[in-house]
This record gives structure tokens, sequence and C-alpha cells, in this order.
């Protein structure tokens, strides 16, 4: 099973216990059986039936704009809730000493991550400043941290990229060149991947711990997005354009710059192979996907909140 992408002016109805995807360059028959979880971007007509089939097959589809935006997730009724989990997540967040802790295992799985990937494209590796942040006593002062380590990721993955997708400036609403496009695209698919493993677990998608709770967005997506993102956006922002995959005319000029369909195209069919890619679970004794390996992410923190164990972020051996 796997994720799929569809994309603008396709309609989406059910044949048979498959779905029928309509466009007009033609038709695609998808057994619902190969499927579990579908990201539809830009504006598409999906029937009733589809949307009950997703419903009793606990398939989460996600929605975006037709820039790339994300906009929503609809998720079938029976989510993994569990009352105990509810509870102990929301003490985990009220107890400072316990949050803190989570964040700043987030901040730190994220800035290991980023040098692994750093040093794959033979970029210079950044300071990762581990005593400021584990003395870090507030998330605001984590965060300041955070940004400053941002900061200098970006500055250093410019030097590996040619100058017309060198990313300057970290921008995001909207982005205004073509390198902090590409990156913003690629975070909304690590922050909806994550989104649909969250669906697999007990834990509640709106309590987090490094960013604050949000009355609409999954905020332990962004939490846990932030480890993910230098393995499954950065190196494949970077892999797309050294390769030169990825070309100028793949953008488009929308009130900001943002990925055309081509571009899109491009880019989820390197993310999709790259989170399909396995690695070697010591624990399980077996490889599993990395998109298997998220689940897995999710699972360690559900046992910190709920069994007080230790929680180390994720980190490839080899990158």
């Amino acid at each position: 099973m796997r994720p799929f992408y569809i994309f603008s002016g396709s309609l989406i109805s059910k044949e048979n216990d498959s779905l029928l995807i309509k466009k007009e360059d033609g038709e695609v028959n998808l057994p619902i059986e190969a499927v579990d979880s579908i990201f539809i971007f830009g504006n598409t007509t999906i029937t009733s039936p589809v949307l009950n089939i997703l419903a009793k097959k606990g398939i989460p589809v996600i929605l975006y704009s037709f820039n790339g935006n994300y906009l929503t997730s609809i998720f079938p009724e029976n989510y993994l809730e569990s009352g105990i989990v509810l509870v102990k997540q929301v003490e985990c967040y009220l107890n400072l000493e316990r949050r803190m802790y989570l964040a700043r295992r987030f901040v730190e799985g994220a800035a290991l991550n980023m040098n692994k990937v750093l040093k794959k494209f033979g970029a210079d590796t950044i300071d990762i400043p581990i005593d400021r942040i584990n003395s870090s006593s507030n998330v605001n002062e984590l965060m300041g941290i955070e940004g400053k380590i941002n900061d200098s990721y970006f500055s250093s993955i410019d030097t590996i990229l040619p100058e017309n997708f060198q990313i300057g400036n970290r921008e995001r609403r909207p982005p205004t060149n073509m390198g902090n496009a590409v990156i913003s695209f690629g975070n909304t698919l690590v922050y909806s991947l994550v989104t649909s493993e969250i669906f697999g677990t007990h834990l509640n998608p709106a309590i987090s711990f490094l960013h604050e709770p949000g009355s609409r967005r999954s905020s332990l997506a962004l939490d846990v997005s932030e480890i993910f993102k230098p393995l499954f956006s950065h190196s494949v922002v970077i892999s797309l354009i050294k390769r030169k995959i990825l070309k100028e005319t793949d953008f488009l000029d929308n009130g900001g710059v943002f990925l055309s369909e081509s571009g899109k195209k491009k880019f989820i069919s390197e993310f999709d192979s790259k989170i399909m890619e396995t690695y070697y679970v010591n624990n399980l004794k077996r490889k599993v996907t990395y998109k298997r390996i998220v689940r897995l992410e999710l699972y360690k923190i559900e046992k910190f909140i709920v069994e007080h164990s230790l929680y180390k972020p994720f980190s490839p051996r080899r990158w």
C-alpha cells in the first residue's frame, strides 16, 4: 500500500472496489486495496460513494490548493481515538518539564538530520548548540534557537545551489523565488505525510509540544515534521536541482512563485520514491520503508507520553 497523488481537473468515482480517476487525457482504475492515503492538488470532483468507501477502508484524504498549499484533511470517523492516551497527552503538554523534553528532542533531531543532508551533498555542516537546546527554559527560547539553526542551514545549502535556485531568506506566504517555492512545497508534503500517519496512532493531532496547539492545523504534525523535512523535503530539493531535473519552466508566478503542475509532478515522483525506500531497523531486525519510519516515530512518542520511556528522534545511520 502507498500514497496516491491526484491533480487538478480530475473526477473521482467508484467502480466496484476501485476508484476510477478521469481526466481529459484519459482515466486510471485504482484498486482501493493498493492505497493507504490520497493527496489531491487543485480542483477535483469526488463523488459521495468514493467518500463512503474511503471512510470504510480508513483511508485519509489530504487536500491542497492549486498552488500546492495545504488546505485540510478528511479523516474517516473510525479515527483511533483513545481516552487514556488523550489524557496522558494533555498531561504531558501541561507538564513543562516533559513538554520541553519532547520539544528539545524535535529541534535536536531536526538539526542532526540537517547535517546528514549537508554532508551527503558536500556542503559545510552547521554547529548544533546542544547545550543551549538542553538548557532552554521555555518554548519561545527554544524556537529562537531553532530559527538560528535554520538560518545557518539554509545558508549552507545555498553554497551548493546555482544562483537562480538559491533560497536566500526563508519565505513562506508566499514564496518569492524558486528556491523558497520548492522548499515550501516539499515541506507541505512532509507535513501531510506525518498528518496521515498520525491517523494510524492513538495520538491526538491537535496537541503538540514544540509548536503551540492551534484551532485548525494538526500542530503535532508540525512538531514531528521538523525531524523529517531535511530527509524527505530538502534532500529531494537539492537532488532535483543539482541533477537539473527541475527547470525554471517548472515554476509560475501567481501572486508569488509556485511550482507548476509539471514541477509538482516531478517533485512528487522523487518524493514518493524517497519515502518508499527501505531502511534496516535494528529493533525490528528487518527493513521497512521510510514512510513506515514516520509511523514508528509516532509510536515512540506515544510510548514516551503513556509509559514515560526515553525518546530519541530518528536520525539515519547514513544518508
